[in-house]
């Protein structure tokens, strides 16, 4: 009987939870979305936070290129586990919410930077058919960084800069976000998913593309 518990309580995991569509959710794919977004919005709140205020504040708005990668690598991290359509877009926004109720100094500003750049990685693995591998992490990343961007010039004004410093913050934010960001976010969920054992196929899945 010992040896049997362990086997059902992992298959309820992994076999029960709500399906929609031709997806189903599992109960570890809800349970991994509610982690990851609570680790995420804590760490963003406090250490991403911090160090964000001090690289923009040397390095004016393209400071954002060195920071927002470690805001939003977690939401990348998800989707490669749970590889699932709007896994991205409500990991980013419960990461948001959790962010904002930690205390973040940026308010409830930051659930618009969370939803715009949640479509952006939403839209990444969907152009890759939400196949777990590094290209589809990157693409994520870089349209993240598009969402970044527009926020950044949108909500806080840099939309005065001429056509050129625009393209200039674009390009730079959807590289970071795609090379750092998607990298970063792509080698933790590989190791993880060996570590654990978890992620579509069970372990050692994610594509080295």
């Amino acid at each position: 009987m010992a040896t049997k518990e362990p086997v059902a309580r992992e298959n309820a995991l992994t076999r029960v939870g709500v399906k929609v569509g031709t997806y189903r959710y599992t109960t570890m794919d809800i349970l991994l979305i509610a982690v990851i977004a609570a680790v995420g919005g804590v760490v963003n709140a406090y250490a991403v936070g911090a160090w964000a205020k001090f690289i923009e504040g040397a390095a004016g708005p393209f400071g954002a290129a060195l920071d927002n990668p470690f805001f939003i690598f977690w939401v990348i991290i998800a989707v490669l586990l749970i590889p699932k359509p709007g896994v991205a877009i409500v990991t980013s926004m419960l990461a948001g919410i959790v962010e904002v109720v930690a205390g973040s100094e940026d308010g409830s500003i930051v659930l618009v930077f969370t939803l715009l750049q949640g479509v952006g990685i939403e839209i990444g693995f969907l152009v890759w058919r939400y196949r777990a591998g590094l290209v589809a992490a990157i693409t994520g990343g870089a349209l993240c960084g598009v969402g970044c961007a527009i926020c950044l010039m949108y909500i806080f004004g840099f939309d005065k800069f001429g056509f050129g410093l625009q393209v200039a913050m674009i390009l730079a934010l959807a590289a970071a976000d795609a090379v750092i960001g998607g990298g970063l976010g792509y080698a933790i969920a590989r190791g993880v998913a060996r570590a654990g054992n978890i992620g579509p196929g069970r372990g050692g899945w994610v594509r080295a593309d």
